[in-house]
């Protein structure tokens, strides 16, 4: 499992970002779709094709809310997003960190459009 989890991370390490264009809508599903969904499940619930490959199983999203009394906690997500997660369970190192990768070529304000349209989405996910 982790040489999956391995080859996975080398692919996305190396190949470019895709340029974005499409309302936040959209784009907060195709992002999470490409880029939280191998590890967090298509549907947020930590149930992705690599979680057996972690250390630590991957958050299930759809419970942010609940876990934080009824409120989404949407700065906390959207800095997760940007800097990557403090929890070790990608081998050695913490949840990736996809601000920079979003930037595509030091364009902060690409990266910060596709960050809050992902934090949209899981809150959409949330349970209720």
């Amino acid at each position: 499992m982790r040489w999956r989890f391995a080859l996975i991370c080398a692919l996305l390490s190396a190949s470019a970002p895709v340029a974005w264009a499409g309302s936040e809508g959209e784009s907060g599903e195709a992002e999470f779709h490409r880029h939280c969904a191998l590890c967090h499940g298509l549907d947020g619930t930590g149930n992705g094709p690599l979680a057996d490959a972690m250390k630590a199983a991957p958050t299930d999203l759809t419970l942010l809310a609940v876990r934080n009394n009824g409120e989404f906690p949407s700065g906390r997500v959207a800095d997760v997003i940007r800097n990557g997660g403090g929890v070790l369970g990608h081998g050695s190192t913490a949840m990736l960190a996809w601000g920079v990768y979003f930037a595509e070529r030091h364009h902060p304000e690409v990266a910060k459009a596709r960050i809050a349209a992902l934090v949209s989405y899981i809150k959409g996910l949330q349970q209720k």
